[in-house]
């Protein structure tokens, strides 16, 4: 699977709600053959990868009112699933993610998904229990073995400073910062 086939199944698999979008996603990767899901989960991981630095966790944690670890995973998946020109443009800048967002609401921006995985289980009737995750990893390292790369996060910044916050991401602090 190219990257763009991977995107196409991002776009093609589009619901406003991004838990329904994962689910939408998960049952059209389900009836690929299991190697293409598998390449679908690298490059799942690989923009993983490529949304892991300060600045877009910075922008993560401002706009959810605060961002843990396991939090910045669902909120880069959320991002995934926004198609592909605005997670590059909000890897390549997230203060663009403020013509995306809206503060208005009190929703959190992430979902927690794993739609390669989901569907790996139903295409190849596999159990999900401890053999069965093995297995998953088993199948995922032979088709891409290794690690996807690490990319440099950046300069490390004190998100709670909202002078720091403001002079990195204006725009969105004037949605997140300034906002009455």
């Amino acid at each position: 699977m190219t990257l763009d086939e991977f995107w196409e199944h991002i776009h093609k698999s589009k619901r406003k709600d991004p838990d329904a979008h994962a689910d939408n996603l998960s049952k059209r990767l389900a009836k690929l053959k299991p190697a293409d899901i598998l390449d679908f989960n690298h490059w799942w991981q690989v923009l993983k990868s490529e949304a892991y630095n300060w600045h877009l966790w910075g922008a993560a944690y401002l706009i959810n009112g605060g961002c843990s670890d396991d939090g910045f995973i669902d909120f880069r998946s959320w991002l995934i699933l926004q198609d592909r020109d605005i997670f590059q443009a909000a890897v390549s800048n997230p203060d663009t993610l403020a013509d995306v967002v809206n503060p208005k609401m009190e929703e959190r921006i992430r979902c927690e998904c794993y739609p390669a995985m989901d569907a790996w289980f139903k295409a190849t009737g596999t159990s999900q229990d401890q053999a069965g995750f093995a297995a998953w990893h088993d199948a995922g390292q032979a088709r891409h073995p290794g690690r996807v790369p690490e990319h440099d996060m950046g300069e490390d910044w004190d998100f709670d400073n909202d002078e720091e916050t403001r002079k990195r991401l204006p725009r969105l602090a004037k949605l997140y910062l300034d906002r009455s």
